[in-house]
């Protein structure tokens, strides 16, 4: 009897350990070993560059302030034209006829305003009379004003040094006043807008920008030094950035085309002015709803967490990380891909 005991007590034990020993080999397999690299702050980073679209001064529409038929154009499409050129004529006729009826008026106008106080200054007139003659003369000096000012408006001048962008009308038919006739841009200052994240933005209000400079791909080929002209103050409710602006003066021969692509370089004057934290380009996994987040090691529960980020350049394998980390984070740098929500994993360690 005491044997069979003894017997049984050495397989139940044998059985527990057997056990404990399974339980500890599926947990040791259900912890996965990875990689973590730390969020390091890049203090030597002192320029970045963006991609930037090339776009004129200004654009303005031109149209007639009066209707009338239309009598010639002068709107080479992709020319340019000099600040007063004649662009574009209304037939004139109409117009002037205006001006010589408007010119009769006031010169019956002025007679009867004379006629009137001469008889009033004989005391037979009355002095409603004359306060209407004066009226009307008055009258007659407003008509003839705005029907030179018709004459003037119907002719189009380039009110500046314009590339003709388009020519919205041909050389036929009436002209309601206020429909567009061409496009025009002005190119005296070339403008280059580009998006930056929020991170940067405050570079800009701390006026810590040493220098700036714009390369225009394409036929030009060439890098210019550019100058800030302003950024908006509300981000893209889309992609949370901000537009900035840079300029430069169009120089004598250049020939840029509104619309190529460029890309701007700001550089810092001092090391800290673009002092942004990074990570490893395999750290960063894109989602299924597009967004890129990486998978952030917590040690006290040795379990993984995701976390959206907004990305900026990338500099010889390591990504600039503009919003969702801090400094010395850890997250997974190889295999981020294979993670789950909450996963226990085991940082690697070389031996």
């Amino acid at each position: 009897m005491r044997i069979y005991l003894w017997v049984m007590t050495c397989i139940v034990a044998t059985t527990l350990v057997a056990c404990g020993d399974a339980e500890q080999v599926e947990e040791a397999a259900a912890v996965k070993v990875v990689q973590l690299s730390q969020v390091k702050a890049r203090h030597d980073e002192t320029e970045f560059s963006f991609p930037a679209k090339v776009v004129p001064r200004s654009t303005v529409d031109l149209t007639f302030r009066v209707g009338g038929s239309l009598q010639s154009i002068n709107l080479p499409e992709g020319q340019f034209v000099k600040k007063g050129a004649l662009i574009a004529k209304l037939d004139q006729e109409p117009f002037e006829r205006a001006v010589r009826m408007a010119q009769v008026g006031l010169k019956q106008a002025t007679l009867e305003l004379n006629r009137v106080k001469a008889i009033a200054s004989k005391g037979i007139g009355s002095e409603k009379s004359v306060d209407n003659a004066q009226v009307a003369y008055e009258l007659a000096e407003i008509d003839l004003e705005n029907s030179k000012a018709n004459l003037q408006y119907s002719q189009l001048r380039a009110p500046f040094d314009a590339l003709v962008a388009t020519r919205l009308i041909e050389n036929e038919g009436f002209v309601k006043a206020g429909s567009p006739i061409a496009r025009l841009q002005d190119l005296s200052r070339i403008h280059f807008e580009f998006d930056v994240p929020e991170r940067l933005v405050s570079a800009y209000r701390r006026k810590q920008v040493m220098h700036a400079s714009a390369y225009i791909d394409g036929s030009v080929a060439k890098s210019f030094d550019i100058s800030y002209v302003e950024h908006s103050t509300e981000p893209d409710p889309v992609t949370q950035t901000y537009q900035v602006v840079y300029a430069m003066d169009n120089k004598q021969g250049l020939d840029i085309t509104p619309g190529v692509r460029a890309t701007v370089t700001l550089s810092g004057n001092t090391s800290d002015v673009f002092n942004v934290v990074g990570v490893p380009v395999n750290a960063v996994v894109t989602g299924k709803d597009e967004r890129l987040f990486v998978w952030v090691y917590d040690a006290a529960t040795e379990q993984v967490s995701k976390q959206v980020v907004t990305v900026g350049p990338v500099s010889q394998g390591w990504i600039a990380i503009l919003s969702g980390l801090t400094e010395g984070q850890q997250v997974v740098a190889a295999g981020a891909s294979q993670m789950q929500q909450g996963q226990r994993v085991r940082p690697f360690v070389s031996q």
